[in-house]
């Protein structure tokens, strides 16, 4: 199935390049040069490329790349959908499995049930049409997806006056993160049926059969495996248990769990015991050998060396900072630029750095992001836990909270009125620690790269109040708005999705590598 998802995106990025390089070459004009003032610099540089591209042509090509996403995607709709048939396979291969496992655990069930009256049952054949009704529903999303993200970027392009080349490369590069989610999709598709499968014939055992079962949850135990699913290994479930923790925290994405069907006596205890005890060590073995190691950074020249070969170009840090309590910080950074395939900055350190100088700065600024030069900021106060300490009591005498309700009552929001009535106060920011600053920060270049997504969700959920359930800073401008979320986000995910404005919990989710 990875395979043949390959080959489809690679047909629809071979057409679509070849297409838009055609058709907006078609259009645009060559640019003319110009001269800007940088800094004190004279820089020569292109003018953006005119387009003489009308609504109505725009839409035109927008629609033909839409007609070839959908070609390679979903071509044929429900009834000819080409990953229904891995789905299946994989649908009656858990089948087999679990009859098998119960055949050989119990005679009752062996006599009431052959193989192949299961397999031609009306009941099999409903649940598999689910199974596969349920993948082409999640390929018409990424499908939809992609067009809605293609059509974004060309639109933009094209207001720009980025020229069809470059262009080309930008959409080259959106189909690539369209592609790494099909490959996720397809693992999770697969390995799903397979469970759904166990899962069924699970619960059809119990209901018609009348045996005591539970589902045994068997984690791959790979090097990359989650704790959250390593903690499970060796202990039972039942089928509802299950399925609801898949519906959890992305517990379905790129998970190679799998759980077996094992018979119960009165007391609801599996028969083997002694094979429960020696997966549950296995686990205990796991965690050992997985502890989390982090590099110890004890100077500042250390964190410095470290920040080069890790997160930006150049680093030029405070000489006079803790570096014991920035080392967690810098090492945040880096595990957000890999869930979040954000840059490198180029420059991370002081305000009056050698690369870069932000101005006289606030003195009460903690760190800072600059999206011109693509800089993070970084000053004594943002690994002063004392003074974020401070900083948050300081909030509770305010009464920040009461401010809050007030504004979200004259928006007539019940949801929130009630959220915020939860919260024993409003801080000032959303996660007053050091680590939280540092995910505020990353929350703005965040922003930065995909600005034309996240200013339309803030929008909304500006214009509905949800600012007022952050923190009082977030109340400050869209922007901290959405860098207060990120930092939530990132810090606290259940208290997340409680707070944050539903579609923009839901954007987070959708980039983030550390759920799927």
């Amino acid at each position: 199935m990875r395979s043949e998802t390959q080959k489809r995106y690679k047909t629809i990025k071979q057409s679509i390049i070849e297409y838009i390089e055609l058709s907006l070459g078609y259009y645009a004009k060559e640019p003319t040069k110009t001269a800007i003032f940088v800094d004190n610099t004279l820089y020569v540089v292109n003018a953006s490329v005119n387009y003489t591209v009308d609504g109505n042509q725009l839409a035109r090509v927008l629609t033909r790349i839409q007609e070839i996403v959908d070609e390679s995607l979903i071509n044929g709709g429900i009834e000819k959908f080409w990953a229904g048939k891995f789905v299946a396979d994989m649908y009656q291969m858990g089948t087999n499995r679990t009859f098998h496992n119960l055949s050989a655990q119990s005679p009752l069930y062996s006599q009431a049930t052959s193989l192949e009256s299961l397999l031609f049952s009306d009941a099999y054949i409903r649940r598999i049409g689910l199974a596969y009704t349920a993948t082409f529903n999640d390929w018409k999303g990424l499908a939809d997806n992609l067009k809605s993200d293609l059509g974004t970027v060309l639109s933009s392009a094209v207001a720009r006056g980025i020229n069809p080349r470059e262009t080309a490369d930008i959409i080259s590069k959106r189909i690539d993160v369209s592609y790494s989610r099909a490959k996720a999709l397809a693992q999770t598709e697969q390995v799903g049926a397979l469970r759904q499968a166990t899962w069924d014939e699970t619960k059809r055992t119990q209901e018609e059969l009348g045996l005591k079962t539970g589902l045994l949850h068997m984690s791959a135990l790979k090097p990359t495996s989650r704790a959250t699913h390593v903690d499970r290994h060796g202990k039972i479930y039942t089928v509802e248990q299950v399925a609801d923790w898949y519906e959890e925290n992305g517990n379905r994405f790129n998970c190679y769990c799998a759980q077996i069907t094992v018979l119960l006596n009165e007391k609801g205890e599996p028969y083997n015991q002694a094979s429960i005890d020696r997966l549950l060590k296995e686990s205990d073995d796991w965690r050992e050998q997985n502890k989390p190691k982090q590099q110890s950074l004890n100077s500042v020249e250390d964190a410095n060396e470290w920040a080069r070969k890790n997160i930006t170009e150049t680093s030029n840090l405070p000489s006079d900072i803790d570096a014991t309590e920035l080392a967690p910080c810098l090492q945040l950074v880096s595990e957000i630029q890999k869930r979040f395939d954000l840059p490198r900055f180029r420059y991370a350190g002081s305000i009056r750095g050698d690369i870069y100088n932000y101005g006289d700065g606030s003195k009460n600024m903690t760190a800072a992001y600059a999206p011109k030069t693509n800089a993070l900021i970084i000053t004594l106060g943002s690994v002063d836990k004392n003074e974020l300490m401070l900083v948050d009591l300081y909030s509770k005498t305010l009464d920040f909270k009461s401010e809050s309700l007030n504004s979200v009552i004259n928006l007539r929001n019940e949801k929130l009125i009630s959220i915020i009535n939860e919260m024993d106060f409003v801080t000032w920011n959303s996660v007053p620690t050091p680590k939280g600053v540092f995910a505020h920060e990353m929350g703005h270049a965040l922003h930065n790269k995909y600005r034309i997504k996240i200013d339309n969700i803030v929008s909304k959920g500006w214009e509905r109040g949800w600012q007022y359930a952050i923190s009082k800073y977030g109340q400050d401008s869209k922007s901290e708005f959405l860098a207060e979320s990120f930092s939530l986000y990132i810090e606290n995910r259940i208290e997340a999705k409680k707070r944050l404005y539903p579609e923009l919990f839901k954007f987070f989710e959708s980039l983030d590598k550390g759920v799927k």
